[in-house]
């Protein structure tokens, strides 16, 4: 895997979740991602149904891309941030 891009490992676990993810990234204008481990599924952030069925396959595998800033990822993902 030869990942080139800055991304957050993050982990959701209920709708509630998904829901408040989606609309914080709402507020911002930039492009996000959600991807899997190796980059070869990748959806929306702020698309619920993207999200959740991500969420579901997989739930521990989950990396949050900003697509229109790299690097640029919003402080309240902190809260959905894997333990390294």
């Amino acid at each position: 895997m030869n990942v080139t891009h800055v991304r957050a490992h993050i982990r959701l676990t209920s709708q509630a979740e998904v829901m408040t993810f989606v609309q914080g990234l709402s507020k911002f204008n930039d492009n996000f991602t959600i991807e899997n481990h190796n980059g070869m599924h990748r959806v929306n952030a702020k698309s619920v149904i993207g999200v959740m069925y991500t969420m579901f396959d997989y739930p521990e595998g989950m990396y949050l891309v900003n697509d229109t800033h790299d690097g640029f990822i919003p402080s309240f993902v902190d809260q959905y941030r894997m333990p390294e």
